[in-house]
């Protein structure tokens, strides 16, 4: 099942019997349900520029507005609906369940944060879904059997699809351990071509892999299973503005947090069951263009008066725009350690990066927004180890190629040899590391649980000291106590120069 030349299809479509399918898709939502400020340079003033995107009634609204009346439309979530705001952490999900049955996907695939409340709530929660949601390598021990649905065949117009469901391998790593225990992610490539001859023999004209792991594992995945025609993706909130084709398979994924929609158009010759004619582009849900939609923004609305008012109070200015940096030093990370680590009175602090949620533009700050960057409801432990296992810890990090860790406290400078970092030095302070004396650390309880990931260490829990306060409280306070927030890049972690 391959994507022909534009050649062929000219020639082709004399004799085939063609049908149009579209597919409207949307990943990593993160309960962004309001509508949110972005800033972009205009290319013609050279000025920034801000603009209102997203929300769940806008994307409604978009669905609605693409939902072409002469061509078969297939709805698809790639997961990640959950975590992200207030309402996401009061519900434990379940606004967004609710809304996604006014948007009624024809399939979503779960995410990593659909577990963040754990597996029980999320089962529990799920039996309130009028959509399917499917997942083919998630396999439960509990029950012996795939945690959700492996896949469907959903008729859309002429065409029958079969949409498998596929979530990252790396779930375990992602989440808290005992949110995901007695689940176990079984390989995407083997379980997808195991189910290929059962969902073509119950007549499937199509095969999308509805999956939550990234575009390059995606890449990966189009090598390994020919007989795909679509990848439509989640996890890595890549706006993919030109999609990729990989061994004639379409790859996809449409950004995060509602900003963009991808759309698919796909021209099928039903009697090969083979796509011979693709296009796909990314909408930008800019709320300008667009009335919400009523009944989607009333459920919000409704959903919204649930968080208490206090959560739009302004407590603090942010004199600067506060940005992430995923692989490297940020200002907004920066700001985050230093907190930490004044909190807990602590030698060093670390916060992973994949913890810090949401920029901030220079302005007002309010509550909402700490609920917004740090949504998880994590909370501060401390450890201590000895120097040697300090350097240890920044040699691990140094090896990783994502969710570098943000620090207070501790600098650190590496050279690059043949293509590989090497640690030059570590200071504590003012103080080059001293390998013989013990430290203390600060950092939020996921990074502890996730210690071998971040830092190649094991770290008993009879080691942690938990200091029972919520990641999200402090930085609060520390904001309010501050009430203006400057934050830079200050060469924390450093690459020798020659």
């Amino acid at each position: 099942m391959k994507i022909f030349s534009l050649l062929f299809f000219y020639t082709a479509s004399l004799f085939a019997q063609n049908t149009n399918l579209r597919i409207l898709h949307w990943n990593d939502f993160h309960t962004q349900n309001l509508p949110y400020q972005v800033k972009t340079k205009n290319r013609t003033t050279n000025k920034d520029t801000s603009f209102l995107v997203g929300g769940s009634a806008t994307l409604a609204s978009y669905l609605k507005k693409y939902h072409s009346g002469d061509t078969a439309t297939l709805l698809l979530n790639a997961g990640d609906d959950f975590q992200g705001s207030p309402i996401s952490t009061i519900t434990k999900g379940s606004s967004q369940i609710q809304l996604l049955n006014l948007l009624k996907p024809h399939a979503m695939t779960l995410g990593n944060h659909e577990f963040d409340y754990g597996r029980n709530s999320l089962t529990e929660i799920l039996r309130s879904a009028t959509f399917p949601v499917v997942s083919a390598n998630l396999f439960d021990h509990g029950s012996n059997s795939t945690y959700v649905k492996r896949y469907i065949i959903q008729q859309i117009g002429s065409i029958k699809v079969g949409i498998i469901g596929l979530m990252t391998t790396e779930l375990s790593t992602l989440s808290i351990p005992k949110n995901v225990e007695r689940l176990e992610v079984r390989s995407l490539s083997s379980t997808v071509n195991d189910l290929i001859p059962e969902i073509k023999k119950n007549g499937a004209d199509i095969i999308v892999a509805l999956t939550h792991q990234g575009v390059t594992d995606d890449s990966l995945l189009a090598t390994q299973c020919p007989d795909l025609d679509v990848i439509v993706g989640g996890h890595t909130h890549t706006p993919l503005f030109r999609p990729k084709i990989v061994k004639g398979i379409l790859i996809v994924q449409a950004g995060s947090r509602g900003r963009w929609l991808g759309k698919i158009d796909l021209v099928i010759d039903s009697r090969k069951d083979t796509v011979i004619q693709s296009t796909a582009e990314l909408i930008e849900c800019r709320t300008a263009d667009i009335a919400p939609d009523p009944i989607v923004e009333s459920k919000v609305n409704e959903l919204e008066k649930l968080a208490d008012k206090s959560l739009n109070e302004v407590i603090a200015e942010a004199t600067v725009d506060l940005k992430r940096g995923g692989n490297s030093e940020s200002n907004i990370g920066n700001w985050i350690s230093d907190v930490m680590r004044a909190y807990a009175k602590t030698d060093i602090a670390f916060q992973n990066s994949g913890g810090i949620r949401k920029d901030i533009l220079a302005g007002n700050v309010t509550v909402r927004d700490f609920w917004e960057i740090s949504p998880f409801g994590n909370t501060l432990v401390t450890f201590s180890v000895d120097g040697k296992t300090v350097r240890s810890m920044i040699e691990h990090q140094l090896s990783l190629t994502d969710d570098f860790c943000q620090l207070s406290g501790l600098t650190y400078v590496y050279t690059v040899k043949a293509g590989e970092k090497k640690l030059h030095n570590v200071k504590i302070g003012t103080q080059l590391l001293d390998e013989n004396k013990h430290y203390t650390i600060v950092t939020n309880n996921y990074v502890a649980a996730q210690a071998k990931k971040y830092f190649g260490i094991d770290l008993p829990e009879s080691r942690i000291t938990q200091l029972n306060v919520i990641d999200r409280d402090v930085l609060i306070d520390a904001a309010k106590v501050q009430k203006k927030i400057t934050a830079a890049i200050e060469n924390r972690v450093k690459e020798a120069e020659e």
